[in-house]
């Protein structure tokens, strides 16, 4: 049994295939993600060459075949592929797209990362946005999206809105501020004094980091703004170091892995 589906979505991969042939990875806005195998779409002579380049968001025809995609059709929405004129920009493309991939789910709801990611690489191709804060604001909020959203309300222990500074729990998504994590410190202290190297030590061996209050509403604006706004934000440059530091630990440690793409960005940048 095989039925047609019409959708729209970004290429986040593409595998040569021979003959002119490629699977593309989409990333689409009804079916999740999806893996879509085109037939000569890698000649340049073929109607379906331009919509079918990775960084393109297109509208596709589909027909799918029990758990296999075949490109019918595809029409060119918008590419992005003259990111990869600028080395930095194209490297955290790659990166992007890679985190994406990673995300999204088959037939999952996905249209908020599918926006995500249109709404950053619009920023590098269209906008002066600092690659910097694309990045940060793309692995804050994609990890908002999937679940992973950091309270950023108040003191996870007071309730306390401000602070001189923030105590940000990268594992627990969370903060404290200066008087209540001090105060925790020293509980901490006190009840690994009782414990025995053979017990549970390390108790509160969680990943702190300490942010600023730019840092912070920065981090609040990213999390709680609409989509449409969440770029619209300036940080000088020790803050916006600081808030990329941030972003990034935030990321890999609730994806539990690594991405080759973020190290080649990161050689990249250095």
């Amino acid at each position: 049994m095989s039925e047609e589906l019409k959708l729209k979505g970004l290429i986040l991969r593409e595998t040569e295939l021979r003959e002119n042939d490629k699977f593309m990875t989409v990333l689409t806005d009804s079916h999740g993600l999806m893996s879509v195998y085109g037939a000569r779409v890698r000649s340049q002579k073929d109607r379906n060459f331009s919509a079918c380049q990775l960084f393109s968001y297109s509208e596709f025809v589909v027909k799918r075949s029990g758990d296999k995609c075949y490109l019918k059709e595809a029409a060119l929405i918008h590419s992005f592929f003259i990111v990869s004129d600028d080395l930095v920009k194209a490297a955290l493309a790659y990166y992007i797209v890679d985190v994406l991939s990673d995300m999204a789910r088959e037939e999952d709801e996905c249209l908020p990362l599918l926006r995500l990611g249109l709404n950053c690489l619009y920023c590098l191709t269209e906008r002066s946005t600092p690659a910097k804060q694309v990045k940060a604001v793309f692995e804050l909020r994609a990890l908002s999206e999937i679940g992973y959203a950091p309270d950023l309300v108040g003191c996870r222990r007071c309730g306390r809105y401000d602070s001189a500074d923030y105590y940000f729990d990268i594992e627990d998504g969370c903060f404290k501020c200066r008087d209540c994590y001090h105060t925790t410190e020293d509980e901490m202290i006190n009840q690994q004094k009782k414990l025995n190297e053979s017990e549970g030590i390390y108790p509160g061996s969680h990943l702190i980091c300490i942010v600023s209050p730019s840092t912070m509403a920065a981090m609040r604006h990213v999390v709680y703004s609409p989509a449409e706004r969440i770029f619209a934000f300036n940080l000088l440059d020790e803050a916006l170091d600081e808030f990329g530091d941030i972003c990034e630990k935030y990321l890999l440690c609730h994806l539990e892995r690594g991405f080759k793409t973020l190290d080649f960005y990161r050689a990249v940048v250095d």
